[in-house]
């Protein structure tokens, strides 16, 4: 048995010899120590919030396998505390700056929470302010007893394969902070999440529709036509009641199709008025669009979003049909609708009801970036008749 192991050990030398020899071993090195990248990370000016970022640390390296966080004075990231917000300036990916703000702290969020949060921005993730405690990205979108400071499985898949190369990094130069609960921050493209669980929302596989009859959806045209849908949730993933698209209508000129779903729900639809609205109306647009505005800087959250937005002047939108579409304001110029928000309603309230008048069409500045701009819906009022007569009648 002894010479056995002995001859196997110098078979792996002469193999050792033989590889080296042909270049093999050095190849092989190079590829195992380009698989993991360290980022250095300076805590010495965290005060006394050192050792959240150590935890922190320690959290990103249990949960992603192409980067690893280290100590390291100075580093590539550099950790600051002061009074304000905590807030995140990447310069690069795995490069930036990181404060620890107490106001946060002194609001009573998690501490581990906050920093793991703000260490996800240097590693590559935007805000995704989902308001669920399961999304670390969510950030203070999550209540105050919040205590997870782990990311979800989509958040460090990100991370793996932004350090692993097969995900372009982002933009730099983007800061980002973190707001107070009541205020969801000015880089949620969606507004907020739902603040009420509408009967009559649909989700459409990578769109969002609209309930308008018991067994009638409506959405963008542009959007696949999926085997089956939700309806009756504002959550994708639950609730609500999933059932078969048998037939898709599409109408002959605007970005408008009509699903005919496999039996009636028990949702009660959204209307369809006679007129969407002059312009300064107010509306709410609704939808399970990105919350980051560039396309595939995240994924779809799982509860749909809302904003309150108007009808702005149709000269705001490039491109625009005045006569069966509608122009929607981008509240503050840096929110609105978004890739996956497809098809999604346009609502105002009528008498205390929602009402539906819009379905999201396409940006109104023909910019790829979400929200630097109006957006323009196709005005489901100017279409009522020919939607009544392919539907069978509409609601009364």
């Amino acid at each position: 048995m002894f010479r056995r192991h002995n001859f196997s050990r110098t078979a792996g030398a002469l193999l050792a010899m033989v590889l080296a020899a042909l270049g093999l071993v050095a190849v092989e090195a190079t590829a195992a120590s380009a698989a993991v990248r360290t980022v250095y990370y300076d805590a010495s000016r965290a005060g006394e919030f050192r050792t959240n970022f150590d935890q922190a640390a320690t959290i990103w390296n249990s949960s992603v396998s192409t980067v690893r966080l280290a100590p390291r004075t100075p580093g590539n990231v550099t950790i600051y505390v002061d009074d304000g917000w905590p807030r995140a300036q990447p310069t690069r990916l795995g490069s930036g700056r990181v404060w620890m703000g107490r106001q946060a702290v002194n609001q009573g969020y998690d501490r581990t929470r906050i920093a793991t949060h703000e260490m996800g921005h240097i590693l590559g993730l935007p805000d995704r302010r989902t308001g669920l405690c399961s999304d670390l990205m969510s950030g203070s979108s999550a209540p105050v007893s919040c205590r997870n400071a782990y990311p979800s499985a989509a958040e460090a898949s990100r991370v793996n394969s932004l350090f692993g190369g097969t995900l372009t990094a982002p933009t730099t130069g983007v800061s980002y902070t973190w707001t107070g609960a009541a205020d969801p921050g000015p880089f949620v493209v969606g507004g907020r999440p739902a603040s009420e669980n509408y009967p009559w929302m649909v989700y459409v596989s990578g769109c969002t529709g609209t309930l308008i009859k018991a067994n009638w959806a409506v959405t963008a045209r542009h959007c696949s036509t999926p085997s089956s849908v939700r309806v009756g949730s504002i959550n994708r993933t639950t609730g609500g009641t999933v059932v078969r698209v048998t037939r898709a209508v599409s109408h002959p000129s605007v970005d408008v199709k009509l699903l005919q779903l496999a039996s009636s729900v028990s949702y009660a639809p959204a209307p369809i008025p006679g007129t969407s609205g002059a312009v300064g109306t107010a509306t709410r647009i609704i939808g399970w669009g990105q919350t980051c505005p560039q396309r595939g800087c995240g994924s779809a959250p799982a509860v749909a979003n809302e904003l309150d937005t108007s009808i702005v002047a149709d000269s705001r939108c490039s491109g625009i049909n005045a006569t069966y579409e509608i122009c929607t304001n981008n509240t503050n110029g840096n929110s609105g609708a978004c890739y996956g928000d497809s098809g999604g309603p346009q609502v105002r309230r009528i008498n205390g009801v929602w009402n539906l008048i819009g379905a999201t069409s396409r940006a109104g500045n023909n910019n790829p970036t979400c929200a630097t701009g109006p957006s323009i819906y196709v005005d489901l009022p100017s279409i009522r008749s020919w939607i009544n007569t392919q539907v069978g009648g509409l609601p009364a």
